[in-house]
């Protein structure tokens, strides 16, 4: 899900493992919108063993396996890139 908000965290590059895909519905406005959108999540554990979970596009979510190991980068809770597998544009990474 897009925020719009500033994201004033710092960036944090890793080795990372996907070990979770979530799909859950999300309904913006309770009792005024009753179709809901999905909300796609990834959670990954990382080197120190410590799991970070980051919202994704349908697209990011369907592209990768649970599984899978590379370089995971992101900014608070906003994903920039893992492995050869999702990449973005960002300043300073």
């Amino acid at each position: 899900m897009k925020r719009y908000t500033i994201n004033r965290h710092e960036i944090t590059n890793c080795n990372a493992k996907l070990i979770e895909k979530k799909c859950s519905d999300y309904y913006p406005m309770p009792g005024n919108v009753f179709e809901p959108q999905k909300v796609y999540e990834l959670v990954f554990l990382k080197e120190d063993k410590s799991t970070v979970s980051l919202e994704v596009s349908a697209f990011e979510y369907n592209v990768v396996e649970v599984g899978w190991e590379g370089k995971l980068i992101y900014q608070g809770y906003e994903l920039i890139s893992f492995g050869n597998w999702i990449q973005q544009s960002k300043k300073g990474v």
